[in-house]
């Protein structure tokens, strides 16, 4: 077996040490780790602390490190083959290299260290692997014929950039909005197609549930977010057109994932002054998404998780103050359409004349092909990301993050050493993405913000749907941070959010897979955290759990439902919502017989599908009719790849149901005049024949097989990330964090649990010995549990259970 390194590998390192400054006097850096893996690094300088971090995690994850760092920079083909030539592309047009390379060349070197300390830790290891690759060497990379590169700044940098940034904070679906407008107007004419349009893709919606209770925060504060052109232009409304808006065809949301959290103050708790409970979800995989550590030195004090290969405590905390974040989907990434030149299709019109794009050639390496080059292109608004030349158009994005990049990554980085809310509020203020933060202090003090740049737009731009590139409607500046909705010590004594509105006045996603309206699953959030008046942190925890096994649609439909039917003459009809009457909303499997316990959820399910095709089924282009009449539950048998929303189809269904006679006056009605109630029945009658075809006559007997929690193998881009091992499971799907984790102020101190599956290491040795912390954390997520953290020095020695000492 030859475990030789390649040329390029031997290269990169020459060039690493010709570029080495004259070496210092060594400094010491101790990893201590507990009985489930997680290191805490000890060291006196922040390049110590963070080579510490690199060298750990290159230890327990060095293959997913390596497959992040090549998908965020489109450099899959080079390992794995000609199928991810266009994966690769669609990457590099993507983002600039040098836009970030910039960033860090103006950093400080104390913040340089951060980046440098973690990229040189995890070459540390490579070394080591180098000296014993026949016992170090992760199997996957000689199953899949490749070795590790070694790591700059840059390549840490970029594994948050590509997918924290790059993911959650680029979400756009204009074109997509402009084809469901074309298409809706194409189906049902102009009026109508506009006004069906305004009820899927609506601006904002006055009754949708906030973080921030109404009268806490100012929603005036955002009235200058829309400025007077500078010169007359047309609004947008009145320009939809199939011919100036061509698209690459019809995509589905590749995400089901988001997150949810509760955080308890002082008059909400009980044996606590403060609780914060975090369920951050980005999808289930294998190796765990998430990374835990402890940092300990150089200014840190702080133990918690982040996203794998990020140089942070992201969810976590010290002894003073702990946070948490979840997506905030706020609207600051516009897309815009440019008209090529005729004449030469380099040039796009921009303020009454053709100019060039700037253009970059870049190489895709093709494992065993010829490599092949790529004209990248960028235009004053941003990266083009579609470049369409024969229909002589192109869609450039403007993004409210872009050159804040760094910086984003910095904030995050420096809130672990924040002390008390001006601190936190500080590093709040430097994130340039569209993410809540929040906050808990050791004084029971608690708080909440969006973070992220927002854009003043011209007003008539439509941020739903591309808006032209001539210069029109470029962003006139942007927000200040102040006009960001943010709470301190709410009256409520507690805040909670499962993505949903952050608070009054602000205006939805501009995604069409997704909008706040008067359904929304924070509802199982806000009734439990009502339901009593305070709780202690076991009790805590239990409500986020069995709020992960309820059905959050069913709340908004069944009442109605079951009241509709008192008075059938339908002796079936009644029985069926009997059993919803009794039903709680929750799908467990308790006896284990693979199924859901109540009947109540084949019932409602099949309800729920046939209320949406009444409904809406007839008015929807083809194209995009099964997305919008999608219940979004897990099919049984099937695996969950992330949480469980109410799809837009639903809200606007709900909506619409309970909107007054003049609302429906005003614009579509999506009834049709008919009566509500009746058509609820009609629903559920042929949800009955459907379930007795299927099931049998026996109504009290129907049940659905259960969906299960799988820990997929690829990445969050589609990458495989862990070899051809079998994906594992958990036997029933959860609608909660990818990750748990609970931070406790007591008057004695702080207190962290978490739970991180399936473990804290992806490490398979050449001969298939996995790690033992590859998986010792999946039966503790599925059994709903828990594990301690630990902050103080006397705390970790006590549970140290393998030490490392090292030297740079």
């Amino acid at each position: 077996m030859n475990y030789l390194l390649p040329s390029r590998f031997a290269l990169r390192l020459s060039t690493v040490l010709f570029l080495a400054v004259p070496l210092a006097q060594a400094a010491d850096v101790t990893i201590k780790r507990d009985a489930y893996g997680t290191p805490h690094v000890y060291a006196s300088e922040v390049y110590g602390l963070f080579y510490g971090y690199g060298y750990a995690i290159a230890q327990d994850r060095l293959y997913q490190l390596e497959i992040s760092r090549l998908s965020t920079q489109g450099q899959v083909a080079a390992v794995l083959g000609k199928d991810y030539v266009s994966f690769d592309i669609g990457i590099r047009k993507n983002y600039a290299p040098a836009n970030i390379k910039a960033q860090l060349a103006k950093l400080p070197k104390a913040d340089k260290d951060i980046l440098e300390g973690y990229a040189q830790g995890i070459n540390k290891w490579l070394d080591e692997i180098d000296k014993n690759p026949q016992a170090l060497m992760p199997k996957q990379f000689i199953d899949k014929g490749f070795t590790p590169q070694r790591w700059t700044a840059y390549d840490v940098a970029m594994v948050f950039i590509g997918s924290m940034i790059n993911r959650f904070g680029d979400y756009n679906t204009e074109l997509q909005n402009q084809q469901i407008l074309d298409g809706l107007i194409q189906k049902n004419g102009q009026a109508k197609g506009r006004a069906i349009f305004e009820k899927l893709l609506a601006v904002g919606n006055p009754d949708a549930p906030t973080t921030i209770a109404k009268g806490e925060w100012q929603p005036s504060l955002r009235n200058g977010a829309y400025v007077a052109p500078k010169a007359s232009i047309a609004a947008q409304r009145s320009q939809p057109s199939v011919a100036k808006n061509p698209t690459q065809g019809w995509e589905a949301p590749k995400e089901r994932a988001f997150s949810n959290i509760i955080v308890l103050g002082a008059q909400k708790s009980k044996d606590a002054k403060a609780i914060l409970l975090n369920g951050p979800q980005f999808g289930f995989f294998q190796p765990a998404y998430t990374y835990s550590i402890g940092l300990h030195g150089a200014g840190y004090d702080a133990v918690g998780n982040s996203p794998f290969g990020y140089p942070m405590v992201e969810f976590g905390y010290n002894k003073d103050i702990a946070w948490g974040s979840t997506w905030g989907a706020g609207d600051n990434v516009d897309l815009y359409r440019l008209e090529l030149n005729p004449e030469n299709p380099q040039e796009y019109l921009y303020q009454g004349h053709y100019r060039p794009f700037e253009t970059r050639t870049e190489t895709v390496e093709v494992k065993g092909e010829k490599s092949q080059l790529i004209t990248v292109y960028r235009s004053v608004q941003g990266a083009v990301v579609e470049y369409q030349p024969e229909a002589g158009v192109a869609y450039a994005k403007r993004r409210g993050w872009e050159g804040e990049e760094v910086a984003t990554l910095l904030s995050w980085n420096k809130v672990s050493q924040a002390k008390n809310h001006e601190q936190w509020v500080d590093q709040v203020q430097h994130s340039a993405i569209n993410v809540n933060w929040y906050y808990a202090d050791n004084q029971g003090n608690i708080g909440y913000a969006l973070g992220g740049r927002y854009p003043v737009r011209v007003q008539g731009h439509d941020n739903r749907l591309p808006a032209p590139g001539n210069g029109d409607f470029e962003w006139q500046g942007f927000m200040p941070f102040t006009t960001n909705p943010q709470v301190y010590n709410p009256k409520s004594g507690y805040i909670a959010n499962w993505n949903n509105r952050p608070a009054e006045g602000f205006p939805n996603p501009d995604q069409w897979w997704y909008s706040w309206n008067t359904a929304d699953r924070i509802q199982t959030l806000f009734t439990r955290v009502n339901s009593r008046a305070t709780f202690t942190p076991a009790q805590a925890w239990s409500l986020m759990m069995d709020a992960g096994f309820e059905d959050p649609n069913a709340r908004f439909f069944v009442p109605r439902l079951v009241k509709a039917a008192e008075h059938s003459d339908q002796p079936k009809i009644r029985e069926a919502a009997a059993i919803l009457a009794q039903w709680d909303y929750q799908e467990r499997d308790t006896d284990g017989d693979g199924r859901y316990d109540s009947a109540a959820t084949p019932v409602f399910r099949a309800w729920l599908k046939h209320m949406l095709v009444l409904s809406l089924g007839d008015v929807l282009p083809k194209e995009q009719a099964e997305q919008f009449l999608e219940t979004g539950h897990f099919k049984p048998g099937s695996s969950s790849p992330g949480s469980q929303n109410i799809n837009v189809g639903t809200k606007v269904m709900h909506q619409a149901m309970i909107a007054s006679a003049a609302e429906k006056a005003q614009g579509f009605d999506m009834f049709k005049g008919k009566d509500i109630d009746a058509l609820m029945l009609q629903a559920l009658q042929l949800s009955i024949d459907e379930l007795s075809a299927e099931q049998g006559a026996d109504v009290k007997a129907w049940r659905t097989g259960i969906a299960h929690t799988t820990y997929g193998t690829k990445n969050f881009l589609g990458i495989p990330q862990a070899g051809d091992e079998q994906p594992m499971s958990n036997r029933l799907a959860m609608n909660r964090g990818t990750e748990n984790n609970l931070t406790v102020f007591t008057t004695a101190g702080v207190q962290g649990f978490e739970v991180v599956a399936p473990g804290q290491s992806g490490f398979i040795a050449p001969d298939g010995t996995r790690s033992k912390h590859f998986d010792d954390q999946l039966a503790l997520y599925g059994d709903l549990k828990n594990k301690r953290t630990w902050l103080s020095d006397q705390d970790v020695d006590a549970h140290t259970v393998e030490k490392t000492h090292l030297s740079y």
